[in-house]
């Protein structure tokens, strides 16, 4: 008597595409890191964040930020010209090109300050922009808009569709703070 046992299995197609898609898995995370990028011995550019995945396969790689960043960009002198803090960010550094979501916030040296949901950095044509809200506080007015193109160091920058603007009385503010005693 001569018996024969045959077994199979079955495999999901999508089941093997998922496990051996590498091109969807980070090659690299970084934990609590700080990046400096020079130029002939002088500082350009530094980032902080706290989580980096690194994705560097495929035709357009990119740098996954999730858990907060901080870029800080510097003059020729050496001088701190800007600062972009944002929640998550995704960069692209063979396009130069970054974007920053959820509460970016960018500073300039002179006080200046940007508030948004989302801002493009586009480092080739040394522009930032964005189609979304924004708030730009400085020292005598705020305003409020939708849609956003600046030059990347926050010099100039002009607001597409202008909601509001509120005029910030100095003396009025320095009056209420001389009124005040201490207790």
């Amino acid at each position: 008597m001569v018996g024969m046992l045959v077994s199979s299995c079955e495999n999901d197609i999508e089941d093997v595409n998922r496990l051996t898609n590498f091109k969807a898995l980070p090659l690299q995370s970084i934990y609590y890191s700080r990046i400096t990028y020079t130029d002939s011995g002088r500082v350009k550019l530094v980032i902080e964040a706290g989580h980096i995945d690194r994705y560097p396969m495929g035709e357009d790689p990119f740098d996954e930020f999730t858990a907060g960043i901080r870029v800080l960009s510097y003059g020729k002198e050496g001088n701190l010209e800007s600062e972009i803090i944002a929640d998550r960010a995704t960069n692209y550094p063979k396009r130069d090109f970054m974007i920053a979501r959820d509460s970016v916030v960018l500073k300039d040296k002179e006080g200046k300050m940007l508030n948004t949901e989302l801002l493009n950095w586009d480092n080739k044509t040394s522009k930032i922009y964005t189609d979304k809200f924004v708030k730009i506080t400085t020292a005598s007015e705020i305003l409020y808009g939708d849609g956003l193109e600046a030059e990347q160091d926050f010099s100039r920058y002009e607001i597409q569709n202008i909601k509001g603007r509120i005029k910030i009385d100095e003396s009025a503010d320095s009056t209420s703070q001389n009124d005040q005693k201490p207790q």
